[in-house]
């Protein structure tokens, strides 16, 4: 059978990264106001995780199966997008996947681990420490498994720098948009904001300003993580100012986003929104680019929680 990327055909599902991009650009109407654009990024729209992670995953399994003779079984300390999309990525190879998450993972990203055929240790570490990472690789290590080690993996980086940045820049430039003002981007492992600031400081210089965003002191929020957890390539990126944001913050603006514009936005990409309204008196008029990683559904539990929290019923026990 013959594919068709361009009518989105496909001869099996592993073709549809890197086929199935550039994922949309779209302005959001309602929340922009006179010379202020505002341009989301969704990368929810990737097919395994329906999060940005599909980029680094895909990028890092396909190297390491084609490096590797026998690549039977791979271990991954994850809180969520990474550990589905390997999980699905695996199960398409052939691999059997093993997902190390912490405890207070939400179940229903477990529960998706499940429908998948992960297996899943759900450890006592309450974040993917150091630790956390180092435990999973003598395990890996003891087992014969594959440890991708998402953290320090240069593979992780190299999906945003080749993939990801050029995309965003040609989709800027095909609307004569390119340069935009600011790029916001929430900081994990600090893959795809590094990988933006490389590409686009390099090529538009301060023209750009790239803004990361991390939780408040004392929060969390899926997704993105303080910079005490020292991401490995945001030292050598270009940032050029860090926000702040609490989870509260970041559920307020995934609804907002949810009421003025009918897109369904996870915590980390409602957390870029709230960064957005902070700084953009800053930086001025122009053309804002926001990095929606992934959808809301996998958060439900926590807007639950927000909503009983102001008198509604809670639907999840």
């Amino acid at each position: 059978m013959r594919s068709d990327p361009t009518r989105r055909v496909f001869s099996s599902v592993l073709e549809l990264i890197p086929n199935i991009w550039p994922t949309p650009l779209v302005r959001l109407a309602n929340l922009s106001s006179n010379n202020y654009h505002v341009w989301a990024k969704l990368e929810y729209f990737n097919p395994f995780s329906h999060s940005i992670k599909d980029r680094p995953v895909w990028n890092m399994v396909v190297k390491a199966h084609e490096k590797c003779i026998e690549c039977g079984k791979l271990y991954e300390a994850t809180s969520g997008n990474v550990g589905i999309a390997l999980a699905s990525i695996s199960n398409i190879l052939g691999i059997t996947f093993r997902a190390y998450i912490p405890k207070p993972t939400p179940r229903i990203t477990e529960v998706l681990l499940k429908i998948l055929g992960a297996e899943i240790i759900r450890t006592e570490y309450m974040t993917i420490s150091p630790e956390m990472v180092e435990m999973v690789k003598r395990e890996a290590r003891r087992d014969g498994a594959i440890n991708l080690n998402q953290f320090e993996n240069d593979d992780n980086l190299e999906a945003h720098l080749k993939y990801t940045a050029p995309e965003l820049d040609e989709q800027l430039v095909s609307i004569g948009r390119a340069p935009p003002r600011a790029i916001i981007a929430g900081i994990g492992t600090s893959g795809h904001i590094s990988g933006l600031s490389f590409y686009f400081k390099k090529k538009y210089g301060d023209k750009v300003k790239i803004i990361g965003v991390i939780p408040a002191k004392g929060s969390s929020i899926p997704g993105i993580k303080r910079l005490e957890a020292r991401p490995k390539w945001l030292t050598e990126a270009e940032i050029d100012e860090v926000v702040e944001v609490t989870r509260e913050e970041a559920i307020e603006s995934s609804i907002l986003v949810a009421r003025k514009e009918g897109l369904l936005i996870g915590l980390s990409s409602g957390a870029v929104l709230s960064a957005y309204a902070r700084i953009k008196e800053k930086y001025g008029p122009g053309d804002y680019v926001l990095i929606f990683p992934d959808d809301v559904f996998k958060y439900i539990e926590y807007f639950d929680e927000y909503f009983s929290r102001k008198g509604d019923r809670k639907l999840f026990c």
